[in-house]
């Protein structure tokens, strides 16, 4: 990718109003979340939880999300956009204090669920407004300033959660992000949102059934392969190879250490790359890049699956964290492009496939004796994300225009 400054002050527009206010709401929202993924499995045993319950807290809001994602999609065009949004962010908030309070399983369950309908409508609302106040052609790159902005909200969650965590304990830490999100309301309500959302987009184009379910196989294949089956399975396959300590460059590190880091440049890319690789996007077409970037991905789990050097692997998921910042960017760019009835399922493809991607892999494991078997998983996914995209993104075979 160039570095030249020049190149990238050419290459990227300057987001709009609406996207950057609605992804820092977005990204404050977060907060809560992101820090209770990374301190409930340190917290459980305190407040008398089991591992299992764990398991199903920290799904419960995936799996919830199947459902809500089209209840969020009807209701945008009933009710003013910006007030469902604040609402959400509202609630969402008030959740994070739940958490820090309460140590029942199921009104945590409760809670978590909540969380997930929340999630959905603040999603859905935000990204349909980037969507309809971007021009088409540069919408690719407006929703990966969208992502960007948003994940430092899973960034900071994550990391200052767990420095909150060792100095003031969990209740302080939770209570501290609830007020936190509460900040993302302003801005929500001063998005420019509400004109967004009522504003009637009707999109035409050629594109039949199949190319349809082309784009929501894509969107699967997204989910279950980063998010689902490398996020859950790297750290037992580095323990498998390496062991417990591993000569990192020069450095002796913790395997713990290694996955966090490894882990960690998911989030690093989404915020820093994801505008520039839908800019890239943008300018080169869908019809090349996403297939390009699925043949790359798949061609990367093929390479892990085949070597053991900690470089090529530590270099590989970083590519393959790459090619999945640009999937996951582009596709649900062209997802919103179609309409909000089209995004909400291809969200929902896309929350199943993260939901279905740890059982997928541990299943496996369990039934098969195969080391690296969530290398081979994923390159059999990404396969089936290439042929549904040499289908969904022909070059052509759509037409658009706004009224």
């Amino acid at each position: 990718m160039p570095s030249n400054p020049g190149f990238l002050r050419t290459l990227l527009r300057r987001p709009s109003r609406t996207t950057v206010f609605t992804a820092t709401a977005t990204a404050l929202s977060l907060l809560g979340d992101q820090a209770l993924y990374a301190l409930l499995p340190l917290y459980f045993q305190e407040i008398g939880l089991l591992p299992i319950q764990v398991g199903i807290l920290l799904s419960a809001n995936r799996w919830i999300r199947l459902f809500t994602n089209h209840l969020a999609e009807r209701m945008m065009g009933q009710y003013p956009a910006h007030l469902m949004l604040a609402a959400s962010l509202a609630l969402g908030a008030l959740l994070t204090a739940v958490y820090s309070f309460v140590s029942s399983f199921l009104i945590l369950l409760v809670a978590r669920c909540l969380w997930g309908l929340c999630w959905s409508f603040i999603r859905h609302i935000s990204v349909m407004g980037v969507a309809s106040t971007s021009e088409p052609r540069d919408l690719g790159q407006m929703m990966g300033f969208y992502n960007g902005i948003s994940r430092i909200g899973s960034v900071v969650g994550i990391v200052l959660g767990g420095i909150l965590f060792d100095v003031f304990g969990f209740t302080t830490t939770m209570v501290v992000f609830c007020l936190c999100s509460f900040v993302a309301i302003p801005f929500a309500l001063s998005s420019g949102i509400q004109s967004a959302g009522a504003h009637h987009t009707q999109w035409k184009d050629n594109r039949s059934r199949s190319t349809h379910l082309a784009l929501l196989t894509c969107g699967f294949c997204i989910g279950s392969v980063g998010p689902g089956l490398l996020m859950s399975t790297l750290g037992f396959i580095l323990l498998g190879r390496y062991g417990h300590e591993v000569d990192f460059f020069g450095i002796v590190i913790g395997i713990a250490t290694l996955n966090g880091l490894l882990l960690g440049c998911r989030w690093i890319l989404d915020t820093l790359g994801a505008p520039i690789y839908g800019a890239l996007m943008d300018r080169a077409g869908l019809h090349i890049g996403a297939p390009l970037c699925f043949f790359l991905g798949l061609s990367v789990m093929l390479l892990l699956s085949m070597s053991n050097s900690l470089a090529a692997l530590a270099v590989g998921i970083i590519v393959f964290f790459m090619c999945g910042t640009a999937l996951a960017t582009v596709v649900s760019a062209e997802a919103s492009r179609l309409g909000s009835r089209l995004y909400a399922r291809y969200a929902t493809a896309s929350d199943l496939g993260a939901a279905f991607g740890p059982v997928i892999g541990w299943t496996g494991y369990e039934l098969l004796d195969i080391p690296d078997l969530a290398f081979i998983l994923g390159a059999f996914l990404y396969t089936i994300g290439l042929l549904a995209a040499v289908n969904a993104f022909k070059r052509g075979s759509i037409t658009f225009h706004r009224e």
